[in-house]
């Protein structure tokens, strides 16, 4: 749960930052909730994704004991 509460955190963050600065950029106004909640919910899915064909490897005690 920790681990799913820490990825909305830094995309919030850095959705903030990268939609101020994109939108500065381009001249264009300043949405805040929709330059957090889209990386906030594209983190999630995306990292959701990835740990499913990322495993943990075994370790040599956990061979030994099965």
């Amino acid at each position: 749960m920790a681990k799913q509460l820490t990825i909305l955190f830094w995309c919030l963050i850095y959705g903030e930052v990268f939609g101020y600065i994109i939108s500065a950029l381009d001249g264009a106004s300043f949405d805040p909730v929709m330059s957090g909640v889209f990386p906030m919910i594209a983190g999630w899915i995306l990292v959701n994704i990835i740990t499913l064909f990322i495993k943990a490897p075994k370790t040599k005690e956990n061979n030994k004991s099965k």
